[in-house]
């Protein structure tokens, strides 16, 4: 009984709670990743219940099963083609009448099906009273009420599917169509039988016909009759000229006068004078004059909810690397007699690729915690709203404008938000320009470089900088609009689902499967990464100056692309290989470049227990740390901060290598060219595509070529002149 497997697919319209329901029933087991070859969100989880193992797999929110788009189609090839033993159609409770046509469809489809009528509560406090017992009679299905975001209903969802399943229970619902429509759909079902009944034996009876009528054949990979289609396009022609409408129009309008039967004899609504607090905050959140400034300060909340708030857990995990497990690390491989090429490249590239990966786990957790109170309040609907139209102008809509602010801190949660996009093509367009927007890790490196040279107009270079990145990238989404995308309009269909609160274990648990999946996915890449980068630096074995590495040959010979930019020396260009790793690295690297020698870091000596004590010790102080920070977002605490003294070698020998004219366009290549490699795997993880990871990378180290070309020659014949 144990190896008994059911694959269970779970269908439902956007904002019905259907991701709420999925994330109750997996848990924490849920995996999250994309579609293949296409950039929708793809979930799924394998769970064990009662003997059983129940593989839930997440179809893409839609509201129908007639068009050709990504999400449409997706689901359609999986019902028809994977054909699951049974399917979970979540209903919101609350629009029964709107959700029912999607319901339609899948019965059209003919698999044994399960209503999860969500949103239960919320029904009954609104006064709607619904029939569960005359609506399985009708749909000839199991109606099961839930309410998802409390967990009430979903063992008995499961109980359900199991039951279907032993008894291999399969429901057959007659919703007839009008008449002359059935008996056309009968001449087409013998015309099939005749010539070419294996189409039968491979698609659902009833939708075959349907889609055939419709015109609608892509999901349909056997080669169709001739005569079949034609027969087929007879019957279109003859019932529009019928019934004076095209048979998509037709169709809609029967099936919904199915729903409207349905609704009338199972539904019953009690009017209570109730005060609606949707439409109370509407009036505020959507404000033409206070709805912009509300919004914006959602969006600075978020941006220093994440950034604040995780910085003292990522100060505390990078120095539990590296005060205290690198240290344990190396004297006990020095004690055991290691080389040490070995030590360092487990200290430094093994340890420290972990720490790469680790350090973007908490801005990932608490973004994706507030991007969790944002959906499920139902705020984030209105955000994408307000700024549709500001976003239009670029070829996108307003949900695009969220994942771009977050880039301004880090790019990578930034490429991580545009799953909130249903639009393959403007997920593609937003994933493109988002590594233009400056993030905090290049903030660093700008810092460093005006108090050598520009101390008198710090704000004013770094503001420029920032306003650049945000020039080039409107100006590449409006080149890639008009060139590539031009032939498909990104059209915006919003829907506004009422305010709630959501539940403290749905935020945690959706933060959690979110961030589980950088973890598995994206942490191997950069881990990948950072090993060979170690190997670059520390090859040939015992090379003790960093021009005498692969890493100083490989700078040395890339070194000319940068001359027509002022700063064609193979220090400058390995620096800004280093950059791929992480922008920060940047500084670091000039540091290891300028001293003229690599040498092995001798930690001091941790004990075990003393170790484990510090790290102790240290999430206690990030805990309270991010108390002072989160009071401090708000007035409540202020917090000092220490000014961090630079090496004056260093800047001795970046002011001797660079002039300001060269540094600014060094800063300028800095902003724009190939984002680190942790941003590089999130737009490959995100689009699933390595071509248009390859064309993000070319467009932004292009990008950077030309503006630094610009701003030094410029500058050159301004100070010529």
């Amino acid at each position: 009984m144990a190896d008994k497997v059911i694959k269970v697919a779970v269908a439902g319209n956007p904002n019905t709670g259907k991701t709420t329901l999925i994330n109750a029933l997996a848990g924490t087991n849920l995996h999250v990743g994309n579609w293949p070859g296409v950039t929708v969100e793809k979930k799924e989880a394998i769970i064990e219940y009662k003997g059983y193992k129940i593989h839930l797999v997440d179809l893409p929110g839609t509201y129908s099963l007639s068009n050709d788009v990504a999400e449409e189609k997706i689901a359609i090839d999986f019902l028809v083609k994977e054909k699951p033993d049974l399917v979970i159609d979540v209903v919101d409770a609350t629009n029964l009448e709107r959700n029912l046509y999607l319901t339609i469809q899948l019965l059209e489809i003919d698999l044994p099906l399960v209503i999860a009528l969500n949103m239960w509560d919320e029904a009954q406090e609104k006064g709607i009273h619904i029939d569960t017992k005359k609506l399985e009679r009708l749909l000839c299905c199991r109606v099961i009420p839930t309410t998802a975001i409390k967990g009430e209903g979903v063992s008995e969802i499961l109980d359900a599917v199991i039951q279907i399943y032993q008894n291999k229970e399969k429901f057959h619902c007659s919703l007839h169509l009008e008449d002359q429509l059935e008996d056309e759909l009968r001449k087409l079902k013998e015309c099939i039988k005749n010539i070419q009944p294996l189409l039968f034996d491979v698609y659902p009876e009833r939708f075959l016909l349907l889609s055939l009528v419709e015109g609608n054949t892509f999901f349909i990979d056997l080669a169709v009759d001739s005569r079949i289609l034609k027969q087929a396009k007879t019957i279109r022609e003859k019932l529009e000229k019928l019934y004076h409408r095209d048979i998509s129009t037709l169709l809609v309008e029967e099936r919904y006068s199915i729903i409207i039967s349905i609704y009338e004899q199972c539904v019953k609504k009690t009017t209570k004078e109730k005060f609606d607090l949707t439409l109370f905050l509407d009036k505020i959140f959507l404000h033409k004059v206070l709805g912009f400034p509300i919004f914006f300060f959602f969006m600075w909340l978020l941006f220093k909810f994440t950034f604040e708030l995780s910085a003292p857990y990522v100060d505390w995990l990078d120095s539990s690397l590296s005060d205290v497990v690198a240290p344990i690390v190396y004297h006990f491989l020095t004690d055991i007699g290691t080389s040490p090429w070995l030590r360092s490249l487990i200290t430094e590239g093994i340890i420290g690729g972990v720490g790469f990966v680790l350090v973007f786990v908490p801005v990932l957790f608490f973004l994706y915690i507030f991007m969790a109170i944002l959906e499920g309040s139902g705020y984030m609907a209105r955000a994408a709203f307000l700024m549709d139209r500001v976003m239009a102008v670029f070829g996108l809509s307003g949900k695009s404008f969220i994942p771009m602010l977050i880039g301004f801190g880090c790019n990578v949660p930034a490429v991580y938000a545009t799953r909130t996009l249903e639009n393959p093509k403007e997920k593609i367009l937003t994933t493109l320009m988002i590594p233009f927007m400056s993030c905090g890790a290049r903030l660093t490196v700008y810092a460093f470089f005006v108090t050598i040279f520009f101390t008198e107009y710090q704000t004013a270079v770094i503001l420029f900088l920032y306003i650049l990145g945000i020039v080039v990238a409107a100006v590449v989404a409006v080149l890639l609009q008009k060139l590539v995308f031009k032939a498909e309009a990104i059209p915006f269909i919003l829907e506004l689902p009422p305010y709630r609160f959501p539940t403290f274990r749905f935020i945690i648990r959706n933060a959690w499967i979110k961030t589980k999946a950088f973890l598995y996915e994206a942490g191997t890449f950069i881990l990948a990464t950072s090993i060979v980068i170690w190997f670059l630096l520390h090859l040939p074995i015992g090379v003790k100056k960093p021009e005498d590495s692969l890493f100083g040959k490989i700078s040395h010979t890339i070194a000319p692309v940068f001359y027509p930019l002022g700063f064609g020396n193979w220090e400058a260009a390995g620096s800004l290989i280093s950059g791929f790793v992480a922008k920060e690295v940047v500084l670091s690297t000039m540091g290891n470049i300028y001293s003229g020698e690599i040498v092995e870091e001798k930690p001091e000596e941790v004990k075990l227990s003393e170790g484990l004590l510090k790290i102790g010790k240290g999430f206690v102080d990030a805990n309270l740390e991010m108390g002072k920070n989160f009071l401090s977002i708000f007035g409540l605490y202020k917090v000092e901060f220490e000014e961090e003294e630079e090496d004056s070698s260093l800047i001795k020998a970046v002011r001797d290598a660079f002039t300001p004219l060269t540094a600014i366009s060094f800063l300028v290549f800095l902003l724009l060219y190939t984002p680190c490699m942790a941003t590089v795997f999130a737009i490959k993880q995100e689009l699933n595509s390595w071509k248009w990871t390859g064309v993000s990378i070319l467009i932004s180290f292009t990008s950077a070529w030309i503006m630094a070309f610009i701003v030094f020659n410029v500058g050159k014949m301004i100070a010529g002149g």
